[in-house]
């Protein structure tokens, strides 16, 4: 079974608490003794960020946007977070998050992104999938666990994927260059160029590989899309 977690578009004191409470571990456990809020009885779609995965990744990913006043709907199948998410007062619905008719329902026809974060590598692909066929249109961001799995999520319809492998040495080569004393701007600004020209040599591998067409989707900012 996949969870789905649906906050509201309005950025609320109670938005404020969640993003304090994801970054603050030790106040799960005060918030857990809390009664449960009641049940919804439908989910209500409006149009927010769909997050598959809230396991540390998508933790980071979710306190980011809620942080700028995106609503969101999260996916998971982890038992403990479920728990944790509804005691202190997220809205929780269950369902298959590579089910066309569960994404629709969460609100996938009006959302403006798709953002992948669990680590499955199939999983991740049929979501990809699943969500391209749905909405030709919107942005797909993912997680990729290498350069290979990356080509592949292009070639399958991703927007951007993010392989671990090169952000990480990305990251470490950014740290390293700030600390021989390097200007902290010309040094990102170096990275960024990096990044980009890995994600040119994917996309262009995997349309060379012979596979399905990448998707050519402007890029767009979730407050602007």
């Amino acid at each position: 079974m996949k969870v789905a977690v649906y906050l509201r578009d309005e950025f609320t004191d109670a938005h404020r608490e969640q993003i304090a409470v994801i970054n603050d571990d030790a106040r799960l456990d005060r918030l857990a003794t809390r009664d449960l809020p009641p049940e919804p009885d439908a989910i209500e779609p409006q149009g927010s960020v769909v997050i598959a995965g809230f396991g540390r990744f998508g933790q980071v990913v979710g306190r980011l946007l809620l942080a700028q006043g995106h609503a969101v709907t999260v996916l998971d199948h982890d038992m403990e977070t479920i728990e944790q998410l509804r005691r202190y007062g997220f809205r929780v619905f269950y369902g298959d998050a590579s089910s066309p008719a569960f994404l629709k329902g969460c609100g996938l026809l009006e959302a403006p992104a798709v953002i992948v974060t669990i680590h499955d590598q199939d999983g991740i692909d049929e979501i990809v999938r699943v969500a391209r066929s749905l909405r030709p249109d919107i942005l797909i961001v993912s997680r990729a666990r290498d350069a290979t799995h990356a080509r592949h999520l292009y070639a399958i319809g991703v927007t951007d994927a993010v392989p671990e492998t090169i952000e990480a040495s990305l990251q470490l080569s950014e740290a390293a260059l700030v600390g021989l004393g390097l200007p902290t701007g010309h040094v990102i600004a170096s990275i960024h160029e990096k990044r980009d020209e890995f994600r040119h040599d994917l996309q262009e591998a995997a349309g060379q590989a012979g596979q399905t067409a990448t998707h050519a989707i402007r890029a767009k900012t979730l407050r602007g899309s």
